[in-house]
């Protein structure tokens, strides 16, 4: 039977179970990596970025508490080393669009194929159009698989702001692409 996050944090903090920590960083690490190279889009930065996420989270972990998921509390301080990477180096980045599971099913052959990249192309192209607060929440959402609530979480916003933020991001990748 698979231990909540709960167990894990009291059984590292208590009996210094260093297995106990890596499942509970373990379960998350894919998604946050996925999470920080949107926001990064640099291989060695968003390693960077989940190394320094780790350790903070570690540092911290005697002072957290438990009002609320671990993941969401995680993404929070990956996206505050992001934005500190970001600030610190001083670099444009863009997020890109989603993988190409979202977009396309089965396909047959190489013209379904070459279509289905198309769209994919598409796609990320509408999506770094978005504003930089719209696309954040639709990558948090489909890239990081976060809930809205998590997603207000790690963003500091109300659930409310961040349901409109995406609302009006479907709303603009619609519209782009209808028109393209």
């Amino acid at each position: 039977m698979e231990m909540n996050e709960k167990g894990l944090v009291e059984r590292y903090l208590s009996e210094g179970d260093t297995m106990a920590l890596r499942e509970l960083f373990g379960r998350y690490e894919d998604g946050l990596y996925r999470y920080l190279w949107q926001m990064l889009r640099h291989q060695q930065d968003s390693e960077d970025a989940l190394q320094e996420t780790f350790r903070k989270a570690l540092k911290a972990l005697p002072k957290y508490e438990d009002r609320g998921q671990f993941k969401s509390w995680l993404f929070r301080i990956g996206h505050n080393v992001s934005l500190d990477l970001i600030r610190r180096r001083k670099r444009v980045v863009g997020m890109s669009g989603e993988q190409e599971e979202f977009l396309s099913g089965e396909e047959s052959g190489p013209a379904e194929m070459l279509e289905a990249k198309e769209r994919i192309e598409r796609l990320r192209e509408a999506v770094k159009e978005l504003p930089d607060a719209e696309r954040e929440v639709v990558s948090l959402r489909l890239r990081a698989d976060l809930s809205f609530a998590e997603i207000s979480e790690v963003l500091g916003a109300p659930l409310g702001t961040v349901l409109a933020r995406m609302h009006k991001a479907k709303q603009r990748l619609k519209a782009n692409l209808v028109t393209i």
